[in-house]
């Protein structure tokens, strides 16, 4: 079994709940959207075949055994579009059988029934603004675990803040997972938003790339 990866790196979580937690990602090549503000372009085409085992084998040596508790080694399949990979979800339940915890980062343009339930799923349901809007599977949500799983949107403006909310308060979504409004880099002001969620009381995270503020906007590998 045989995967196109760009990279490998051990770094820090610089997204979601677990924003600054020490993660070996795991970065395939390949995506099917074009998001006008990606940030991953090089991962498009570039990267090399290695086997499940050999990745696996890198896992090892770099995370060490598994444990549990809140210092558990934290492994991420993330992209590109993961998912693209037809064998992905088969990765994904090797790194669970190997005993790590194991997250997802994924665009929900392709489906999540195939992904194994204990898998952290962080889904980013484009907005509007991304230019990739219509490439959302709605039975997606029906794969997402309340208390584990999140819904990220990525906002490059006012109006994709006005969307992103209409779209969670018709479907309830803020009583069934947890939700982060991130600004797109350079575009959106990260104090505009924070300042209009809480005027707006809403119940969602507020983040910014964390592993941009630390290294800057041009550095891969971290």
């Amino acid at each position: 079994m045989k995967f196109k990866v760009n990279e490998v790196f051990h770094s820090i979580q610089g997204e979601g709940t677990r924003i600054g937690r020490p993660c070996l990602f795991i970065r395939l090549s390949g995506c099917p959207l074009r998001c006008v503000y990606c940030d991953t372009e090089y991962a498009f085409y570039d990267g090399a075949m290695r086997e499940l085992e050999d990745l696996l084998s890198e896992t090892r040596e770099r995370l060490g055994p598994p444990r549990r508790g809140p210092n558990a080694p934290f492994v991420e399949l993330t992209g590109g579009e993961p998912l693209a990979h037809p064998m992905a979800p088969q990765l994904l339940q090797a790194l669970l059988e190997e005993g790590y915890e194991v997250a997802l980062e994924t665009a929900g343009s392709h489906d999540l029934a195939v992904v194994p339930k204990a898998v952290v799923k962080i889904v980013d349901r484009k907005t509007p603004g991304s230019g990739e809007a219509e490439r959302w599977l709605e039975t997606n949500l029906d794969h997402m675990v309340p208390g584990q799983d999140e819904l990220k949107f990525v906002l490059c403006d006012e109006a994709d803040y006005t969307w992103a909310k209409a779209w969670c308060a018709e479907r309830a979504i803020w009583d069934r997972l947890e939700v982060l409004f991130s600004p797109v880099w350079g575009s959106l002001d990260p104090a505009w938003l924070a300042e209009q969620v809480v005027a707006d009381a809403l119940p969602v995270r507020v983040q910014v790339q964390l592993h941009k503020v630390i290294w800057g906007v041009d550095r891969t590998g971290v």
